[in-house]
C-alpha cells in the first residue's frame, strides 16, 4: 500500500523514532482491517485513483486513532468514530469505476430508445 512510516509520522506530527515500530504495526493493522471490512479492497485501491485517495484517507485517520487512544485502561469506547465508520462504509458500497461508466452507458443507451 502507499502509505509509508514517514508519511505517517508527518500526518500526526511526530518527531523521532521512538514510536516507529508501534506506528509501523498501527499501519500495517489499518491495512489489514480495511483489507477485511471492504470486499475486494486490494484490487479496488489498485485500480481506483479515486477509491485509493479515499482508502488512504481512511488509513491515517485509523491510525490517529491507534496511535492517539492507546492507553490500556480504555477510554470507555466501543468503536471508531462516525466520520470513520462513514468512509469505511462509504468504501464498502464503492462501485469501481469503469462500471460506473459502463452502466451510465448503458442508461443512456436505453433512455435513447437504443
Amino acid at each position: 500500500m502507499a502509505i509509508t512510516l514517514e508519511a505517517v509520522k508527518v500526518y500526526l506530527r511526530v518527531d523521532g523514532t521512538l514510536d516507529d515500530d508501534f506506528l509501523t504495526s498501527c499501519i500495517a493493522a489499518a491495512e489489514s482491517y480495511l483489507s477485511s471490512a471492504v470486499a475486494d479492497f486490494p484490487a479496488l485501491y489498485s485500480a481506483d485513483p479515486r477509491f485509493t485517495v479515499k482508502a488512504d484517507m481512511v488509513m491515517y485517520a485509523l491510525i490517529s486513532e491507534m496511535y492517539r487512544n492507546r492507553d490500556p485502561t480504555n477510554d470507555g469506547r466501543d468503536d471508531y468514530p462516525y466520520y470513520i465508520r462513514s468512509q469505511i462504509t462509504q468504501l464498502q458500497n464503492w462501485v469501481f469505476t469503469d462500471e460506473v461508466v459502463a452502466l451510465q452507458a448503458d442508461t443512456s443507451r436505453a433512455l435513447e430508445g437504443g
